[in-house]
């Protein structure tokens, strides 16, 4: 929770301006006992994404305060740049600003993912094939950008108990933590409840899980890619579990263009988190008017 003050200081604008905006509507605060405006974190964060506002002093919001130049947000290639600097020169603080800054400016978590995450997680996975010193920064890229996707998820509101769930995990024979994560992110970002699985979930797993959760969305990240019959019985199993349950099946991950296309009915094959998240937002918004759960 931070106070009117705290968010005021942050933005660089008046107390009684926030209170004003409280009052109006346009910020969700709740009271104390004593009676004063309180604002979670989440809803503090979704009003500045929502209005457009920089955040001038972020410490004020018990987040990391700015310590670099950072690079204009409308230039996505020189955000990706200054990325992978801080990632390659091992700056895990600064890296973890610049994700940070994204997503309060505006960014969505798969916009992120698309953008700046993705392109180091391409550049450092050649440098094990250059010099030995490459494993090294790729484990820490890794590492960054998995402690920036957990920082972000804290950014996101609660779970709520009536919002639809989305399932999910990688394959079998997937030892990749990130891309799951990644996903189960950015579906929270659309307002799922996620259920994240994670790597090495078998597909009878998955399936078995399906049954259980009654997810509305079902994802499959798979980075690592057995024989094409292999993951064509995987999909089928989800994708049978999924059907019972009604849901809808997403798939994705670099090992699918190391494949022969896959066109299985009921199957999504996504490119990129956007084509993800332009999914779940189509399901949410789906859900939202058949069954009448709640917004936001």
């Amino acid at each position: 929770m931070v106070s009117p003050k705290q968010l005021a200081t942050a933005l660089g604008v008046s107390e009684s301006s926030l209170k004003r905006w409280a009052d109006g509507g346009q910020i969700d605060a709740v009271r104390t006992a004593g009676g004063h405006r309180r604002i979670p974190l989440h809803e503090a964060v979704r009003f500045i994404r929502h209005m457009g506002l920089p955040v001038l002093h972020a410490q004020a919001l018990g987040l990391a305060e700015q310590s670099l130049d950072l690079p204009d947000w409308r230039d996505r290639p020189g955000v990706c740049d200054a990325f992978h600097l801080a990632i390659e020169a091992g700056r895990a603080a600064d890296a973890l600003l610049i994700l940070q800054s994204c997503y309060l400016a505006g960014w969505s978590v798969s916009a992120i993912a698309d953008g700046p995450i993705r392109e180091v997680l391409s550049r450092v996975g050649q440098l094990w094939q250059h010099a030995e010193w490459g494993i090294i920064v790729e484990h820490r890229a890794t590492d960054i950008c998995l402690q920036g996707l957990n920082m972000l998820r804290t950014f996101l509101p609660p779970r709520r108990g009536g919002a639809p769930v989305a399932l999910g995990g990688a394959g079998g024979e997937d030892p990749y933590i990130l891309p799951s994560l990644v996903a189960a992110v950015a579906l929270a970002d659309c307002g799922f409840n996620e259920i994240n699985l994670g790597p090495l979930t078998p597909g009878r797993v998955l399936a078995n899980a399906i049954a259980h959760y009654s997810p509305a969305i079902v994802w499959f990240s798979l980075s690592k890619a057995p024989k094409a019959e292999e993951v064509l019985a995987e999909l089928a199993l989800i994708r049978d579990a999924a059907v019972k349950a009604g849901a809808e099946v997403v798939a994705g991950g670099r090992a699918f263009a190391e494949l022969p296309p896959i066109q299985m009915p009921g199957v999504h094959i996504a490119h990129s988190m956007a084509e993800i998240e332009a999914l779940a937002r189509a399901r949410f918004q789906h859900l939202l008017s058949d069954h009448n759960l709640p917004n936001g």
